[in-house]
């Protein structure tokens, strides 16, 4: 064997080593990577969390929000970290760990809440949008209009300019 081909085998063999393609294996399934929990504060007052597992994010703009049953307010969403991202080609703000958004609700009794959010692995794999639902109770009738200083999420602004 020349001399080449002793350095140029075991430099192959790494590299093939190095680029073994990424499993489906290595990656949480959405349900475990971005676990959705409501639950109403007050009689109108609703909160959403999403905690999120080491090495995953979500996207703030891909939060959306109704209810069947109930007339949801503007969402509180809590400023998220900006960075540029590769895949929208823009900055973008991100959630990592966990992520709170408070909205207020219209309802008296039962409702139902439907949630979507997006996030990405750090590995490089982005999943489709989540859908999410949760059963909850309310109490209360209150004023919804958007509070001072809430960004709402993209839904809602839309919904509010249809209005």
């Amino acid at each position: 064997m020349s001399r080449f081909a002793r350095f140029v085998a075991p430099l192959l063999a790494l590299i093939a080593l190095l680029c073994q393609p990424v499993r489906a294996e290595d990656f949480l399934d959405p349900s475990e990577a971005f676990k959705f929990s409501a639950r109403m504060v007050d009689g109108h007052t609703v909160a959403v969390t999403f905690q999120i597992a080491d090495g995953y994010y979500m996207y703030r703009e891909r939060f959306k929000f109704s209810a069947q049953g109930a007339k949801l307010g503007a969402p509180q969403i809590p400023p998220g970290k900006v960075h540029y991202d590769e895949t929208f080609a823009k900055d973008v703000e991100t959630y990592r760990k966990s992520v709170t958004v408070t909205m207020p609700v219209d309802v008296n009794g039962a409702f139902t809440l439907l949630a979507t959010g997006q996030g990405c692995s750090d590995k490089g794999l982005c999943y489709a949008p989540q859908d999410y639902k949760a059963s909850l109770t309310g109490s209360g009738s209150v004023p919804l209009p958007a509070a001072a200083g809430a960004t709402p999420a993209p839904a809602a602004a839309a919904a509010a300019a249809a209005a």
